[in-house]
Order: C-alpha cells, then sequence, then structure tokens
C-alpha cells in the first residue's frame, strides 16, 4: 500500500507550472499599460485630426487645448472631451503664443489648412505615443 502524498515528480511539475506563470505576469502587465497609453494617444490623434477637418470644412479656427497638469485634452469648440488614465502623462510641445493663463496650451487649425503646429505625448513611465503636427500644411501624423 502506498503512502499518502505527492511523489516527487508531481511536485515538480506544480513547479514549473508556478515559475511560468510568474514569469508571464510582468509581461502581461506591461502590455496593459502599453494599450493605455496607445489609446490615449490615438485619442489625441483623432480629436487633432477632428479639429483640422473642421477647420478646413468652415474656414474658420478650430483649436485642441491641452491641460497638462489634469492630463485632458478637449476641443475648444466643446464638441468633445477627453482624459488620460491614471498614471499617464501629457507632454505638449507648442508654440508659446497658445499658451493660456492657467498653464493650457493648444494646437490651433486654421481655415487655410495651416497650422500652430506642435508635438503631443503619452507617457507611462518608459512607455510613450502621441502625435505630431505639421505647422505648415497642418498634417497630423501619430507617433510611436
Amino acid at each position: 500500500m502506498r503512502a499518502p502524498g505527492f511523489t516527487l515528480i508531481e511536485v515538480l511539475v506544480v513547479l514549473v507550472i508556478i515559475a511560468l506563470a510568474a514569469m508571464a505576469v510582468p509581461s502581461l502587465l506591461g502590455a496593459g499599460r502599453g494599450a493605455l497609453v496607445r489609446a490615449g494617444a490615438e485619442d489625441a490623434v483623432a480629436m487633432l485630426r477632428e479639429a483640422r477637418t473642421e477647420a478646413r470644412r468652415t474656414g474658420r479656427d478650430a483649436r485642441v487645448v491641452f491641460d497638462t497638469a489634469l492630463g485632458s485634452f478637449r476641443r475648444a469648440d466643446g464638441a468633445r472631451t477627453a482624459r488620460l488614465p491614471e498614471g499617464a502623462l501629457l507632454v505638449v510641445e507648442a508654440v508659446a503664443s497658445e499658451m493660456d493663463a492657467e498653464g493650457r496650451v493648444a494646437i490651433r487649425f486654421d481655415g487655410e489648412g495651416g497650422s500652430t503646429g506642435g508635438r503631443v505625448r503619452v507617457v507611462a513611465g518608459a512607455l510613450s505615443a502621441g502625435a505630431e503636427v505639421d505647422w505648415m500644411m497642418g498634417h497630423v501624423r501619430a507617433l510611436p
């Protein structure tokens, strides 16, 4: 009759399974953060492109206002607002003339197709993604 308990093989198999699961967890957590960064950047790209389209369609200026302190951005006409997920930072490079007294900065598109230009980055740890706006033609390009 066999004594109750586990064999050495059974214990080793369980330890290997636990080790494999432990190695997978950090990569899964990193993938989640990367997805949040990409989603925030894609939202910024979409909003900038919407503003450019609106400016060209109406012939009037359209702006996207970025609030780095709150981690949010919005169309100046109030059409849409977005907020970054917890732990993500918003970094904006734009012309000083588009900064207001509260520290918010805007990228403006004019009705003729041009813009003030700039760069927007969504950052979380070592991960980042964003958008670049060409000042002359107003083209919005996604940045990895």
